[in-house]
């Protein structure tokens, strides 16, 4: 169903100490796709300093530049307005590279045990959805139980993590189950924190599938950067020079636009 979202999203950095030779890469603009067409997207960064647009090999939008002087705090929001229409997609190649295990999605023994005990469909579509079900069944939502740095072995070991885990495990699983499956991270419609969730080549569109939720995704998502796993798109990355604890904090809304 086609419908207009309006959307913002902003990531306050709080520094315990200050700190200098500050350099950071954002993915926190989405990028116009076949589906997701952007009408307006308006950055803002505080303190204000240049960046330059990039794009890195998955077709994701970087934000790069550097905060010389000393600061205790960087925030960055990003607001706007896209059009979300999946209905007139074309068809797509699958590529390999969604087909092989990643830094964080190598299975465990544990989860190959695990999957080959699993009654999987033999069509696809049917197996995306028995797997996404086993995954949802598997882990408890938890948050704080894990970071960005936990693996899907870790993760399903532990049988707690959130939406960054529910999708590792849920690629490396799918990837060992035949099925061509890559990470995403966006927007869901609603208020909250950033989200991610998974897309399965099926039928030869990139289809997205919500692990967490446990549902299709549709319209209401809107998706900032795709890759392998986590490291090949977060949606903040950075380096500074100084002895300082970091503290972060996330709000975001999209909602739909009404005429």
């Amino acid at each position: 169903m086609s419908r207009t979202l309006r959307f913002s999203y902003e990531i306050r950095l709080t520094f315990s100490a200050p700190v200098t030779r500050h350099i950071f890469v954002l993915r926190c603009m989405p990028p116009s796709l076949p589906g997701q067409q952007i009408v307006s997207a308006t950055l803002t960064l505080d303190p204000p300093v240049p960046y330059t647009v990039q794009q890195d090999s998955f077709g994701n939008l970087l934000q790069a530049g550097r905060i010389d002087g000393p600061h205790d705090h960087f925030c960055y929001g990003v607001c706007g307005t896209a059009r979300m229409d999946l209905s007139g997609r074309q068809l797509t190649r699958r590529s390999p590279l969604f087909c092989l295990p990643s830094a964080f999605t190598r299975p465990s023994p544990e989860m190959l045990d695990w999957l080959a005990a699993l009654p999987l469909p033999e069509t696809p579509r049917q197996r995306a959805w028995a797997l996404a079900r086993a995954v949802h069944s598997r882990l408890t939502y938890a948050p704080g139980a894990t970071g960005v740095a936990t693996t899907a072995a870790q993760a399903f070991h532990n049988g707690r993590g959130v939406c960054q885990d529910f999708a590792h495990v849920y690629l490396a699983l799918a990837r060992q189950a035949g099925l061509a499956a890559r990470y995403v991270n966006g927007l869901p419609q609603g208020e909250g924190v950033s989200h991610a969730w998974c897309e399965v080549w099926l039928d030869g569109l990139w289809t997205g599938i919500d692990p967490t939720r446990l549902q299709w995704t549709d319209e209401s998502y809107l998706r900032f950067g795709a890759g392998r796993d986590f490291g090949d798109c977060p949606i903040e990355r950075g380096v500074f020079l100084g002895s300082a604890r970091q503290e972060q904090q996330v709000f975001m809304r999209v909602s739909q636009q009404s005429f």
